[in-house]
């Protein structure tokens, strides 16, 4: 009896252990455990949040791009409005980071946000975080004020995707061809690229209502197309309803391969 009931205390302990350590796989503190939002750990959000910091506090509207959740829901003075692509979201970065939003986010700590069922907040609700399929992305943005507008940019971004296994932004330098930069999850976009090609190429697809972008990038004999949103499909062909574009690998010789942008 007395070798049953040490039996039975070693696996209650161990039980109790493993739990413990379970829950704690997701806890970044005492005000958010990401479980609640579907999570079973908290690396991938520490990285996220890593990233997200960077991109307010360097003003990078691209490594923003790839952060975001299209559309994203912008609310402020003037009311709500939703914006469906990189370019916009470059011009009205400021706008939508101002300041005193960028400070209220930096100036925390991970360990103070706070979990709901909703998502992941920073400060008194001003940025959500919501876990979307396999990755953390800016859902929405509650502005405090207007902030201020800037002049034009020299790196204009033009497309930003997240791949199922790929990061891409697609931006031009002053008034040079269009560039490509790519990072193969799980990657950091605040990494050197695995991959950078000049020279790219833009070009309309399409007309009227099925007019969309597209842009080429051609290395080592790789091609590496991605089209931007909207477009016309085939019924039964229609892209998933998050996807705001694709992209495109193709090799001499091989079956082309395709991820849908989200």
């Amino acid at each position: 009896m007395s070798s049953l009931l040490k039996n039975l205390k070693s696996f209650l302990f161990v039980y109790i252990c493993t739990g413990v350590a379970l829950g704690q796989a997701t806890i970044i503190g005492k005000n958010c455990d990401l479980a609640m939002v579907g999570a079973t750990e908290k690396n991938s959000f520490l990285e996220f949040d890593r990233e997200l910091r960077y991109a307010l506090a360097n003003h990078n509207a691209g490594i923003m791009a790839v952060l975001v959740k299209t559309p994203l829901q912008v609310n402020d003075d003037r009311g709500t409005y939703f914006l469906q692509d990189p370019k916009s979201l470059q011009l009205r970065f400021d706008e939508i980071f101002p300041s005193n939003l960028r400070e209220t986010v930096l100036k925390g700590r991970p360990e103070e946000l706070t979990c709901l069922a909703d998502g992941v907040m920073y400060g008194a609700g001003n940025v959500w975080i919501e876990l979307t399929g396999q990755r953390y992305a800016v859902a929405s943005v509650n502005v405090p004020n207007a902030g201020n507008r800037k002049g034009s940019p020299s790196i204009n971004i033009e497309f930003a995707c997240n791949a199922d296994k790929h990061r891409v932004i697609v931006d031009t330098v002053g008034n040079n061809a269009p560039r490509y930069r790519a990072w193969t999850k799980p990657h950091s976009v605040l990494d050197k690229p695995d991959l950078e090609i000049l020279d790219g190429r833009w070009e309309s697809q399409g007309s009227g209502s099925c007019r969309y972008s597209m842009w080429t990038f051609r290395s080592n004999g790789v091609s590496y197309s991605l089209e931007g949103p909207g477009g016309c499909f085939e019924q039964g062909h229609e892209p998933p309803s998050n996807a705001n574009g694709s992209l495109t690998v193709s090799v001499a010789g091989k079956p082309d391969v395709s991820w849908w942008c989200r």
